[in-house]
């Protein structure tokens, strides 16, 4: 399989969130039950913004438990959890990760429920928001220093990891892992004994979608289904569609809601998504198997010989949900 065309410039990012179900001022808490959120003294903050990290390397909170959640289940949770224990072997902190399918919606519940994690990985900024102006999330710019900050991440990090907090913006987060979104994966051995080309521009792609069709055969594999967060991948194909369709300047308006769904352009991008998905002989089980196919079986029609389809439309992680 090969990772190729489309632009790469929609991403998801998940950053690592922390929540704070209450106004705790302590250092790291050692309750499991994940009620108050990582976040040092005020105090400290205003002489180093890097103290709480010196000290945890210098074994301070030895043994003290973390706990985290987040939406990483079955391969990713065990990359996350690779991921952590760099840190865990570096500090001696015990990082207790729970993932879940249902993650969208079940953070909204243990929050208002007092049982927030100390740590909170949102796939999305979006969902945080809420979170973040109701004074849910820790602003770690009362324990990081923007010096610091600035030294981790480029500016534009930063300002999207900035959101309204209760009496101002806040820094709500900081970014723990990002896809590159906007691929279309094809399986190369049999596109190329069918003679197929990569096209380079979206004439070229809808000329090969119809090319496919012609040859009896259904060019896309897509699927939405995802539990709770059912939909999110239809989201990153109507961006693509407005970035694509519109200028940057209409596709900013629309993220801030200043330019309506029921506007020209937005209806131009839905319709050009429309071409590709609702088309008879478009896409693998029909509009019927969108909607009820998992995101990550989308793609294994691609891994059939012949392949069932041909084209999918989707970020870097779906390797994860491929075949051996």
């Amino acid at each position: 399989m090969r990772q190729h065309w489309w632009r790469g410039t929609t991403l998801l990012f998940a950053g690592t969130i922390l929540l704070a179900a209450c106004s705790s001022t302590t250092s790291p808490s050692a309750s499991a039950a994940g009620s108050t959120a990582v976040q040092p003294s005020a105090s400290a903050a205003a002489t180093s913004g890097t103290k709480e990290l010196d000290d945890a390397l210098a074994g301070a909170y030895t043994g003290k438990v973390i706990t985290a959640y987040g939406p990483f289940v079955d391969e990713d949770q065990a990359k996350y959890e690779t991921m952590v224990k760099v840190f865990e072997d570096a500090t001696g902190i015990d990082v207790k990760y729970e993932g879940s399918k249902q993650f969208e919606q079940d953070i909204s519940v243990r929050v208002e429920a007092g049982n927030a994690p100390d740590v909170a990985d949102f796939p999305q900024p979006g969902l945080l928001a809420p979170f973040a102006k109701t004074g849910k999330a820790v602003d770690l710019s009362t324990f990081l220093s923007a010096d610091y900050l600035k030294n981790q991440y480029v500016q534009s990090w930063l300002d999207m990891a900035t959101v309204p907090g209760p009496s101002g913006d806040v820094t709500a987060g900081v970014w723990e892992r990002v896809n590159a979104k906007s691929f279309v994966w094809y399986p190369k051995a049999a596109f190329d004994a069918a003679g197929y080309k990569v096209p380079t521009t979206w004439k070229e792609l809808m000329d090969l979608q119809a090319q496919i069709v012609a040859d009896g055969d259904t060019p896309w594999c897509v699927g939405i289904e995802s539990g709770a967060a059912t939909g999110w991948s239809a989201t990153d194909w109507i961006n693509d569609m407005m970035l694509g369709t519109q200028p940057p300047e209409k596709y900013d308006q629309w993220v801030a809601g200043t330019l309506p769904f029921s506007s020209p352009e937005v209806k131009a991008a839905w319709q050009a998504m429309a071409d590709v998905w609702l088309k008879p002989g478009n896409v693998f089980g029909g509009t019927k198997g969108i909607v009820s196919t998992a995101f990550g079986d989308a793609p294994a029609g691609m891994f059939t010989n012949p392949p069932k389809c041909w084209l999918h439309r989707q970020g870097n992680f779906i390797t994860s949900f491929f075949p051996t």
